[in-house]
């Protein structure tokens, strides 16, 4: 009994960090996705303008693989910008090829208003989790002069931090990369969700009750 009870405590303990919602990776294409019901939301709006090399706000932190990224507001109120937004900027100025999205805690979804890019570049956007595991990669749509743009996202279970890479292979002098002035506005995030201790202890209690029948009907 004493054997079964320890095997029971560590069952328990595993349960308690598996997070409830189990959906398969998958794109996120709108802001009113039920991924993002109840999401944080970073605007960007209290932001000083300017470049950085990294940038966190609540409880995510904007890294440039590359050069800088920046708070801009040059093409607010177009394309699916509003205020004050991020972007690499000008190729003249040493914007990102790549930037790195990290959260301080496991999250479930994130998606963001995205501009500006080009048809001949190629964006990808992978989640990863916290061993680095490749969860789902999305190529995102070109949006072009659209003024509208486009919301992009993932959804997956436990992403730790994702990746923007421009993987391009057209070239432009001096770089081997096509570069592409692209703008994220409204960064929509989803902490990933934990078993509640009540629920934890009903379904112990529920074990523990089926232990002690087991143990019965030895007897």
């Amino acid at each position: 009994m004493k054997k079964f009870a320890a095997n029971l405590i560590v069952v328990l303990a595993a349960l308690w960090f598996i997070p409830l919602n189990s959906a398969l990776a998958t794109q996120i294409t709108s802001s009113g996705d039920s991924a993002l019901t109840g999401a944080a939301v970073i605007d960007f709006e209290s932001q000083t303008l300017g470049t950085y090399t990294s940038l966190p706000i609540g409880g995510v932190t904007f890294t440039a693989n590359d050069n800088h990224l920046r708070i801009d507001n040059t093409y607010s109120g177009v394309y699916g910008a509003t205020g004050q937004y991020l972007d690499n900027g000008t190729y003249a100025n040493n914007g990102f090829f790549g930037l790195t999205i990290t959260f301080s805690s496991a999250t479930s979804a994130f998606g963001f208003q995205w501009g500006m890019a080009e048809t001949a570049a190629v964006w990808n956007l992978t989640a990863y989790n916290s061993s680095n595991t490749l969860l789902e990669t999305y190529q995102l749509p070109n949006t072009d002069g659209s003024n509208v743009g486009a919301f992009v996202g993932l959804a997956d279970n436990n992403i730790s931090y994702a990746t923007l890479i421009n993987s391009s292979n057209t070239p432009l002098p001096g770089s081997g990369t096509y570069y592409d002035w692209i703008s994220i506005d409204n960064f929509n995030y989803q902490p990933s969700a934990v078993p509640e201790p009540a629920t934890m202890f009903l379904l112990g209690s529920g074990l523990l009750g089926l232990a002690g029948l087991r143990r019965k009907f030895r007897k």
